[in-house]
């Protein structure tokens, strides 16, 4: 068989076993080497190929498809500096725990080491970020093992700790097949079947002299599943113990509607109420108000379960450390009610705090804070929304309240860049339908590259332009004399030019009705920018109003 026949069989025979395990979408970008691996994927008739120029756009398009449903998305790019653009994606990817297999090509181990073009060290180039990294050897007529190898990759990337997977593969010329390239014969793969850690029995009996007295459930930004979010409120219930619940956990935007759940658990949190026991689930909050309230009370029982061998508690003020399938673990646990007037106290705080937050966003100037109000009390059942980081995702979290419609809500918390925003709500919409993305003016010039992909997916961009790092007006940052020069990094460009050029549909609203109004408009067409011009000063006034406001009464 001549190369070009090798490795397309080679490649084919790779994509079959990772199609037979599961894998469905692939983000692939044009080049050279990767030639045999692109056409395999491209032919494969069980694999949705998506090309993408930009690499670093690529990366983060990819974990977009697999924050969608939590399931592998393949990349494919050539080598040299092409893999290396990958690396923004792969390294949130490791944090947020997002599956993602690597399939980086590279050239054969006789051109290394002597010079030759679009050639680098590629092994282990991705360091401690991913689960494992495989070395593949050239493309030889022996493909037995190969499609079995494929499967056990891709469900390394899914257990025990989801994340993602290095392939690298050489590959030599010539890489194009001359005429028709028949796919080499199936072969079978195993069934691996991963399961849910159950907690220990002995474990939660000695739990329930920790939980007595005054508790509270603490959900930071990771998604939980349908069956956690039940088991939660049904342990909530039980123990009468309020739910600090970020928003990237789904518990404010999902029915039931159930007071237990607070709208507005940052404002509460600053009240810093003392209480005897924490359960935490879902990584860290986003919000410092939560983690400093948490910190208040070291020494009190504070639990944190996770589904894996990865826990969230940076202030190592943990008690416990729980790994186990989080509605396994709550549906197991007794533990004693708190006194009834707890959670009355605590949905004083919250009351006062809706109030407030009302207050800060009833007038229609543009106010982050009002719009993220506003929207996400006015889109569909069940819409995507991905929310950038920096003052987008806090304003979220400060002003958005609670909803029992239901919304399928988005961030990249594993290292909260505001790299690969845009590009990463262009993932999720081509998974999930219309979309909208939130993102602030400088998460927006990041991701331009992603422009590109915009026409052809139903996402709607609402673009909060403060000019420049309006999050910093809320840090310390702010008393500097070089702080305008620093750190509030306005820049110059034009975004109805930019959605002229990219043949997008543009609208610039001048309040915060018109800008909902807008975005519900492209919702189902989606290909639009929404423009919001917001001074940063009034906005600045009206979250410190909120937050002075909120703050009515404290807690014992």
């Amino acid at each position: 068989m001549d190369e070009a026949r090798l490795g397309f069989a080679w490649a084919w025979t790779l994509l079959d076993g990772l199609a037979r395990a599961g894998l469905r979408r692939v983000a692939a970008s044009p080049g050279s080497r990767s030639t045999p691996l692109t056409l395999a994927a491209l032919r494969h008739p069980d694999l949705a190929v998506q090309m993408i120029v930009d690499e670093r756009s690529a990366g983060f398009f990819a974990l977009g498809l697999a924050k969608a449903d939590h399931e592998p998305t393949a990349l494919i790019a050539t080598s040299g500096s092409a893999i290396a653009n990958w690396a923004p994606a792969v390294v949130e990817a490791d944090a947020a725990r997002i599956p993602l297999l690597l399939l980086s090509a590279d050239r054969p181990p006789e051109l290394h080491a002597c010079g030759a073009n679009q050639t680098m060290e590629q092994a282990a180039l991705f360091g401690v970020h991913v689960r494992a990294f495989h070395a593949l050897p050239p493309p030889d007529a022996r493909t037995d093992w190969l499609a079995d190898f494929a499967a056990r990759v891709f469900h390394a990337a899914r257990f025990p700790l989801p994340g993602p997977v290095h392939l690298n593969i050489p590959l030599r010329e010539p890489l194009t097949p001359a005429g028709p390239t028949p796919a080499p014969e199936t072969r079978p793969v195993p069934l691996v079947s991963t399961g849910r850690t159950a907690p220990d029995a002995a474990l939660l009996e000695s739990m329930d002299g920790a939980l007595a007295g005054k508790g509270v459930i603490v959900c930071g930004p990771e998604t939980l599943g349908e069956d956690a979010r039940a088991a939660i409120l049904d342990l909530s219930a039980r123990l009468n113990a309020p739910v600090f619940a970020d928003i990237l956990s789904g518990l404010r935007f999902s029915a039931p509607d159930t007071a237990a759940v607070l709208a507005h658990p940052d404002a509460v949190a600053r009240t810093k109420p003392a209480f005897d026991w924490a359960l935490r689930f879902g990584g860290a909050p986003v919000c410092r108000a939560t983690a400093e309230f948490l910190r208040a009370r070291k020494g009190a029982a504070q639990i944190v379960v996770s589904d894996c061998a990865r826990f969230a508690d940076p202030d190592r003020i943990a008690t416990h450390l729980v790994q186990a399938d989080v509605a396994l673990f709550c549906a197991g646990l007794r533990g004693r009610p708190a006194p009834a007037d707890w959670a009355r106290q605590l949905a004083r705080l919250d009351d006062a705090a809706a109030d407030a937050a009302e207050a800060a966003c009833a007038e229609d100037a543009p106010f982050e804070g009002a719009l993220l109000r506003r929207l996400l009390a006015g889109l569909p059942e069940n819409a995507p929304i991905f929310l950038a980081n920096s003052l987008t995702i806090r304003s979220a979290e400060w002003f958005a309240g609670r909803r029992a419609r239901a919304l399928k809500i988005f961030g990249n918390r594993g290292l909260s860049g505001i790299d690969g925003n845009l590009s990463t709500a262009l993932g999720l919409s081509a998974a999930l339908g219309p979309t909208v993305a939130v993102l602030g003016d400088l998460a927006f010039l990041h991701d331009l590259n992603a422009l590109a992909l915009m026409r052809a997916k139903k996402l709607t961009v609402l673009l909060l332009d403060n000019r420049g790092g309006g999050i910093f007006d809320h840090l310390a940052q702010a008393a500097l004399p070089e702080f305008e020069a620093a750190w509030i990094a306005a820049q110059a460009y034009d975004p109805a030019a930019l959605a002229k050029g990219f043949g997008l549909r543009y609208a610039a609203a001048e309040t915060n009705a018109a800008a909902v109004a807008a975005v519900l408009e492209n919702l189902a067409e989606g290909g639009a920018i929404v423009h919001v011009a917001i001074d940063r000063a009034h906005s600045l006034a009206r979250a410190r109003k909120f937050f002075a406001s909120s703050q009515l009464e404290t807690c014992s």
